[in-house]
């Protein structure tokens, strides 16, 4: 009588333990690899849906400031992953629906508040199936680096007031002016492009300086700075005479802009 006491002890305690981990299914399958949980799951016939996406919803107490990695993977259908606090509101805090491997959901998480969330796992679709979440404790991330600097360097810019205008000269149906510099080799040069006027869309290229007709040129950039604004870093080879060209990536367009160029000395 004795043993088949504890046995029943043992059995009622797992189940509960188990238990307080879904909402409204059956217990699932729970293991727990090093840090990692994995919680099996099922979405089926009679599963709760959301715009016709099956779904299934469990509850678990996380820790505030404590970083988390929730993963879904499922073989029979495309697994989405939600969390939200457990509250009337149900705000989602995160999404995802392929962010890990294959069509698994990948999730990192640190909660603000701690307490109880909602983790909800259904279907991008409508199919259904067995799934498994997992979740992993991850370190936390070390203190921003305070760097110290090893060296200093001043770069001189030169600043160019320009526009694009319909006597320019025409190249593909693109208005350009070219510009004659001298550059030192092996050290990097900075060239910004920004525009004056809305319509335009600066870009800007580099060519050698006896090559500017049908060559292609040796850099170039479009929109690497802000907004729409052009934004080159280039090194040359060798020293010698480049040909930097203001034009637009838009045709026909036309406007003023503003060029900075600077070298690393």
């Amino acid at each position: 009588m004795t043993r088949v006491s504890r046995t029943k002890a043992k059995w009622l305690a797992a189940a509960m333990a188990t238990a307080a981990l879904t909402i409204g299914t059956a217990a699932p399958a729970q293991k727990a690899s090093g840090s990692e949980r994995q919680i099996q799951g099922a979405l089926n016939g009679s599963s709760p849906k959301n715009d016709g996406h099956p779904y299934q919803v469990r509850t678990m107490a996380l820790e505030a400031g404590k970083r988390y990695a929730f993963s879904a993977e499922s073989e029979d259908f495309d697994p989405t992953l939600r969390i939200s606090f457990a509250d009337d509101n149900d705000e989602a805090l995160a999404e995802d629906d392929d962010g890990g491997d294959g069509s698994a959901s990948y999730i990192e998480f640190t909660p603000e508040r701690g307490g109880t969330y909602r983790l909800r796992v259904a279907a991008a679709g409508s199919d259904t199936g067995t799934y498994m979440l997992k979740v992993r404790d991850l370190p936390p991330l070390p203190a921003p680096l305070r760097p110290s600097p090893v060296g200093n360097s001043s770069i001189a810019f030169k600043h160019y007031a320009g526009a694009l205008t319909r006597t320019d000269g025409e190249i593909r149906g693109r208005r350009v002016d070219d510009y004659l510099f001298r550059f030192e080799g092996g050290k990097q040069v900075f060239l910004f492009l920004d525009r004056e006027t809305d319509d335009l869309d600066p870009m800007i290229e580099v060519y050698a300086g006896t090559s500017r007709t049908n060559a292609e040129p040796i850099a170039g950039d479009d929109d690497g700075g802000d907004g729409t604004n052009a934004l080159l870093l280039f090194t040359p080879e060798e020293s010698g005479d480049f040909i930097v060209r203001a034009t637009t990536s838009n045709k026909d367009a036309t406007g003023s802009y503003k060029l900075r160029v600077g070298q690393e000395p």
